[in-house]
């Protein structure tokens, strides 16, 4: 084979070999969020849009995902570099001299086949392993911003439809309230009101209109939000807040033996460990000697001597003094183990902290709603009270608006309650590493997933 077939034949190799498939990068990543969820319905503002809808919506469009997604392929790329170290590096090398031998000049072309192994074997296993257990524990950071996405996509739905509940109430209340002002306005001109009562009416009534103005603007910001969050255009959609909560819930051992196992950060704190470890092993591993081989093979060759075909080298290096730099390296490395084991401990305890404070507020929330429900009965039977007075002349127009006043704001508190208690009931289903699954998605160690997403097919 001449000399130019064969720079001909390495450029082709070399051009095929950097050619890179970025669709599939991105589908290595999106096969983890995805999995096990069907693709989201597009947002017509006709359909209403519920939680899981939603849900699925920003699981596809919001960029976050992807920037995480990106990390656990950058992890992926690291194994395969991990696991180069283990392979030679071969180069093609052609070369063209012009030199002077006395009589006159001489030239030519000499191609040579280099191959070259500088590996040390200690190190580069535990190299190895350590790419190995990072590509876990980026999963599990990437598992852990899906969660914390789906969870804030919810809570902005529900806080959107409080802010719109309680518009809802407050337009009521502000068409009840003047008709009122204009009784009181007509009892003055009549002389059976006083000018204060008139004033205390339409001071109710301003600030229940400044109540309206915040509720339509925390509407307003909060669609903005979630639109930013789904990637789509909710300014007119109608949503749904329906939401199914067990009547039975487990206890709270049993939820946080199953959050301890679960959730993601601590899956990714004691991968973390894991990791540490290994970095630890690969700095001691400096240590160790390491291999070098290199071998070159001409496959043509005008430079003397011409009838050299190849010629090799293997060396061993074994490191006598750095000035302490690997002594260093090995504290550093495990300063960071200890710390890493810390940061899981803590993650625990943190986790069972969550599950404990998710499930008093859920259990909570029930027993403050039954109160608020009881509470409205007597707030709306003391202001029917208060009006039967008022018209009668044995009440005061102040009593009649204080009535008012408590049973508008506990219309509003059970309002926001009944919707907090969704939310509670959400973050419970995060703090416990089950929010993917009430979505539809599938993740590696869910017990049962593979034949549950069977049999739902």
């Amino acid at each position: 084979m001449s000399a130019r077939s064969l720079l001909a034949a390495a450029a082709c190799l070399l051009l095929a070999g950097c050619r890179v498939d970025q669709a599939a990068e991105v589908r290595a990543y999106r096969s983890v969020l995805d999995r096990g969820l069907p693709p989201p319905a597009p947002v017509d503002g006709a359909e209403p849009l519920d939680t899981q809808a939603a849900m699925r919506l920003a699981n596809e469009r919001n960029e976050s995902l992807g920037i995480a997604g990106e990390a656990y392929v950058r992890a992926l790329v690291d194994q395969r570099r991990a696991a180069a170290a283990w392979l030679p590096v071969l180069e093609l090398s052609p070369s063209y001299f012009l030199r002077d031998d006395g009589g006159g000049t001489d030239d030519g072309v000499d191609v040579a086949a280099s191959g070259s192994l500088d590996v040390n074997p200690v190190g580069a296993s535990a190299d190895r392993r350590r790419a190995a257990v990072e590509i876990e524990r980026t999963r599990a950071f990437l598992y852990g911003a899906q969660d914390a996405l789906l969870f804030d996509v919810a809570r902005t739905l529900f806080e959107v439809l409080r802010s719109e509940r309680s518009a809802a109430v407050l337009r009521a209340s502000l068409a009840v309230q003047q008709a009122r002002v204009d009784d009181v306005r007509a009892r003055r001109d009549v002389g059976f009101a006083r000018p204060l009562d008139v004033s205390l009416s339409e001071s109710n009534m301003a600030d229940a209109r400044v109540g309206l103005l915040n509720a339509e603007s925390n509407a307003r910001t909060g669609r903005s939000l979630l639109g930013f969050l789904i990637g789509a255009d909710v300014t007119a959609t109608p949503l749904d807040g329906a939401l199914a909560i067990p009547d039975e819930l487990p206890q709270l051992d049993e939820l946080v033996k199953v959050a301890q196992v679960r959730r993601q950060d601590v899956l990714a704190a004691a991968l973390g460990v894991g990791v540490a470890e290994e970095q630890a092993e690969l700095a001691a591993a400096q240590w160790w000697p390491s291999l070098a081989v290199d071998v070159d093979y001409f496959l043509t060759r005008d430079s003397q001597p011409t009838d050299s075909d190849w010629d090799s080298l293997v060396a061993l290096h074994l490191p006598l003094f750095n000035g302490g730099r690997i002594r260093a390296d090995v504290r550093d490395a495990l300063s960071l183990l200890r710390a890493a084991r810390l940061d899981s401990a803590r993650t625990q305890r943190a986790a069972q902290r969550d599950v404990e404070v998710a499930l008093e507020n859920l259990l909570t929330s029930a027993d403050r709603i039954a109160e608020l429900r009881v509470q409205l009965g007597t707030a709306t039977e003391a202001l029917a009270q208060a009006e039967g007075l008022y018209d009668a002349g044995l009440a005061t127009n102040l009593e009649r608006l204080t009535a008012q006043d408590d049973q508008l704001r506990t219309e509003l508190l059970l309002e926001s309650a009944e919707l907090e208690r969704k939310v509670f009931y959400l973050d419970l289903l995060r703090t416990t590493g089950g929010l993917h699954a009430w979505l539809g998605l599938i993740r590696p160690g869910d017990p049962g997933a593979e034949e549950e997403h069977a049999e739902a097919r």
